[in-house]
């Protein structure tokens, strides 16, 4: 049996996603991946939704409810190296209680794509939020939408 390989990062159960290096990965981590599951992720797409200064990726696919991934660029270490690239990368993670990698893929926003999405994050980064109001907004937002229902403010969006 072949050794799985280690997610680089202790993450709690549920949904993570983050901006690191180069790339954006989004990370769900769940107790158990059955072979089954990961048998129905033929196909995944993930749209970049833009409202009220909020950046969200919507991860739909296979056997896995919708997901919602919110990212703040104010809070991101990597800001200029996402800036300067000319496409987007995305990298999607299933990752087990052992923090295994259960399965992974990864694919990169068109230019004209990746360039909506830098033009809606410099926008975020000009917005001022007051302490504590993004984090608010982000629950306003998860309980008044569902993910699916998110796409409404769809920019762009990849399938996988």
């Amino acid at each position: 049996m072949k050794e799985k390989e280690k997610f680089p990062y202790e993450i709690e159960e549920g949904a993570v996603m983050d901006f690191v290096e180069d790339r954006f990965m989004l990370v769900l981590k769940d107790k158990v991946w059955t072979s089954e599951e990961i048998a129905l992720l033929d196909h995944l797409r993930i749209g970049f939704c833009y409202t009220n200064g909020l950046a969200i990726f919507v991860l739909e696919g296979g056997d896995i409810d919708s997901s919602d991934f919110y990212f703040n660029i104010q809070d991101c270490d990597w800001k200029e190296q996402l800036f300067a690239q000319d496409q987007i990368e995305v990298e999607v993670f299933l990752v087990d209680q052992n923090n295994d990698i259960c399965w992974k893929r990864s694919k990169k926003f068109t230019e004209e794509d990746s360039q909506k999405i830098k033009d809606r994050l410099r926008a975020q980064e000009a917005t001022a939020f007051m302490p504590g109001e993004y984090d608010i907004n982000i629950s306003g937002m998860q309980s008044a939408y569902e993910p699916f229902e998110l796409l409404k403010y769809e920019q762009c969006f990849i399938e996988m």
